[in-house]
């Protein structure tokens, strides 16, 4: 026991030189993109040694002595090099539809995005299950060990704090009664080695500050929905993160509205901001800004309710490299994963155009809150049952969205980069390419501040500087997919 509790103090601390390239890493010839800057810097070389950056340097003869002797040479002439990016917001579901997931297999899917850190909660079926979670924590630390092949874990408790229950159909969080026993979770959580704890959707102010304040006492940090308190009051609070944009409205509907459609739960309020007043949304926002709340929208993963049709052509190509039973149960006629993780409710019954002018909405507002000097994250709310959703392409999509809704390429890019990694309180770990850091960099074939789609095109992934050749990966997934 004494071991293992070792072995959990230490994996937030601890990244063994064993995960890293053994021989240093010579990247020669690339175009460095400056995600804090804004800049590109052409003909760049990134030297990596033990899984961190020691040297950015201009390639050219003249600094041929600055490469170490034993470097492996990397090649990549006149592409983009942009930091590793990392997904806020993952579901990691051991079991789909009674199968067992390849973890290492989906994974490897993760970083052939140029994902190279998530921040994870471990559940299966939608609802908390502990032996998720020593799954997940055993996978961080094989992937540090080097073991195991994918991104850099950051690990939420699987347990969802709620005060009253969200989903009447299905079991999805742990109920407190009052902030003695929300403080106890909160602890044994941290005890075994949860680094974020999450909160779900029904709590009074009482009971957040409590989950808060306990939290933070362990050193860590909170991120949820907050739909009956709203973002300005968990803002004011000490949150953390908060996720999907459904603490954002409760302010700017009318009442009637804002009771209507109660049949697909919370649900109704990502559906709804077609109806929202624009200027209460605002005052909210300087809320958040004034206190440093920052926001995962998570908008992509709405088109579920649009059209999953035209998500499933879109990603058609990504399915070939799925486990091929889950690939089969997923795509069934009569599969349900979507309806399954999200307690069984209806959204038939309402037009999808209008929850596609919802997301417009959303994004817009979002674009917003950015031109305030709002800070966001990007997460793409992916779990392997909601299909066709698809992991990795799924953050693209949500870059994309961004952009669509009014930022720039850049802005977009930074929430998946440098944003992230101030969230997440590793700013000094990752989240750019600069000296002293993990060495996580994708090189993308074309410019992604000329056009964010250019996050699709990748080249090669350095995660903590071991080499992942994209058309490797891709043998790799298609050996245990055919």
């Amino acid at each position: 026991m004494k071991k293992f509790l070792l072995a959990v103090a230490l994996v937030f601390f601890y990244v063994p030189i064993s995960s890293a390239q053994e021989r240093p890493l010579y990247l020669t010839g690339g175009h460095l993109v400056d995600v804090v800057r804004g800049e590109i810097y052409e003909d760049v070389a990134v030297v990596i040694e033990a899984g961190k950056i020691t040297d950015l340097f201009y390639d050219f003869s003249f600094n041929e002595y600055r490469v170490p002797e034993n470097a492996l040479h990397v090649d990549v002439k006149g592409k983009y090099l942009i930091p590793g990016l990392t997904d806020m917001h993952v579901h990691t579901p051991t079991t789909v539809h009674g199968l067992e997931v390849d973890m290492e297999h989906f994974y490897r899917l993760l970083l052939k995005s140029g994902i190279t850190t998530i921040r994870a909660l471990a559940i299966n079926g939608g609802a908390s299950d502990e032996s998720a979670m020593s799954g997940l924590m055993k996978n961080k630390i094989a992937i540090d060990d080097g073991d195991m092949d994918g991104p850099n874990i950051i690990v939420s408790a699987s347990g969802i704090i709620e005060q009253a229950p969200g989903f009447p159909r299905v079991k999805r969080s742990e109920i407190v009664k009052n902030s003695i026993e929300a403080r106890s979770l909160v602890s044994e959580y941290a005890y075994k080695g949860a680094e974020w704890i999450k909160f779900y959707n029904f709590g009074d102010a009482e009971m957040v500050r409590a989950v808060i304040d306990e939290s933070h006492k362990h050193g860590r940090k909170v991120w949820g929905h907050f739909a009956m308190l709203g973002a300005a009051e968990a803002s004011r609070l000490g949150v953390d993160s908060l996720e999907h944009t459904v603490s954002l409205v409760q302010k700017a509907l009318d009442y009637e509205t804002s009771i209507s459609m109660t049949d697909i739960g919370y649900y109704r309020l990502f559906r709804l901001w077609t109806d929202v007043n624009e200027e209460e949304v605002l005052k909210t926002f300087e809320v958040l800004i004034e206190n440093g709340t920052p926001i995962i929208p998570t908008l992509a993963v709405q088109n579920i309710f649009v059209d999953r049709e035209k998500l499933a052509r879109e990603n058609a190509d990504l399915f070939r490299y799925y486990q091929p039973e889950i690939y089969e149960a997923l795509s069934a006629p009569a599969a349900e994963g979507v309806e399954e993780h999200t307690g069984g409710f209806d959204f038939a019954k309402y037009d999808p155009k209008m929850w596609g002018e919802s997301i417009k909405v959303q994004a817009r507002m979002i674009a917003k809150f950015v031109e305030m000097g709002g800070i966001i994250g990007a997460g793409s709310d992916f779990s392997i049952d909601i299909f066709p959703y698809a992991p990795g392409s799924s953050l693209h999509q949500e870059l994309q969205t961004f952009v669509e809704g009014g930022m720039t390429p850049l802005q977009a890019l930074r929430a998946a980069t440098i944003n992230a990694a101030k969230i997440l309180g590793w700013e000094e770990r990752f989240g750019s390419i600069e000296i002293g850091k993990q060495g996580d960099v994708v090189a993308l074939n074309a410019n992604p501040l000329v056009d964010i789609k250019n996050i699709r095109d990748i080249h090669t992934i350095v995660k903590s500087g071991e080499v992942f050749p994209v058309s490797d990966l891709n043998n790799q997934l298609l050996g245990k997919s055919q």
